[in-house]
C-alpha cells in the first residue's frame, strides 16, 4: 500500500468544541483529511444546531472541503424547529462555500430522526444527503463521493 500525502492545506485542523450555557460540550466540529465532521452528544436544541451550523460555514469557507459528516448517533432533543433556517439561510451560504455532500448518522431518538429525516427532503438534491444508522458505513459513502459528479449535477438541476 502506498504511503498518503498529507498536503498542508487540507492537514486536520484543531477540534472546535460549542458548549451549553452550563459547560457541557454539544458539538465538536473538525476538519479531517477527507471532510468535515461535526460530532454531537448530549441533549440539543435548534439553537444550538444554528449556533453549529454557523461555526460549520466559517470552517467549510475557510477550508473548501466539500463533504460534511453529520454524526448525531449520541443526542436526544428535537431540533426540527431549525430546519427551515437550515433550509433557506444556511444550505445556500454553505453551497457557495462548496458543500455537496452530507453523510448523517441518525441518533436513535425518534425526535432527532424524525428532524434530520425532514432535513434531507429539503435539501436533496442541492446537497447529496444520506443518512445512517452506522457512523462507519457514513464514512466509507462520504470517502466514495465524486466532487465533479455533483458538480455535474447541480449544473443540471
Amino acid at each position: 500500500m502506498a504511503p498518503r500525502i498529507i498536503r498542508p492545506e487540507i492537514s486536520p485542523t484543531a477540534p472546535i468544541e460549542l458548549r451549553h450555557a452550563m459547560g457541557d460540550v454539544y458539538v465538536t466540529i473538525q476538519h479531517k483529511e477527507e471532510y468535515i465532521e461535526a460530532k454531537w452528544q448530549g441533549h440539543i436544541t435548534a439553537d444550538n444546531v444554528v449556533s453549529a451550523s454557523l461555526a460549520f460555514l466559517e470552517l467549510l469557507k475557510s477550508k473548501r472541503c466539500s463533504k460534511l459528516l453529520n454524526d448525531k448517533s449520541a443526542v436526544t432533543g428535537d431540533w426540527q424547529e431549525a430546519n427551515d433556517w437550515l433550509q433557506f439561510e444556511w444550505l445556500p451560504r454553505a453551497m457557495e462555500a462548496g458543500l455537496r455532500f452530507m453523510a448523517h448518522v441518525y441518533s436513535f431518538n425518534m425526535f432527532s430522526q424524525l428532524a434530520a429525516r425532514e432535513l434531507q427532503e429539503r435539501i436533496t438534491p442541492e446537497v447529496s444527503m444520506k443518512s445512517f444508522y452506522e457512523r462507519p458505513l457514513a464514512e466509507e459513502w462520504l470517502r466514495e463521493q465524486d466532487d465533479t459528479a455533483a458538480d455535474r449535477r447541480a449544473a443540471t438541476a
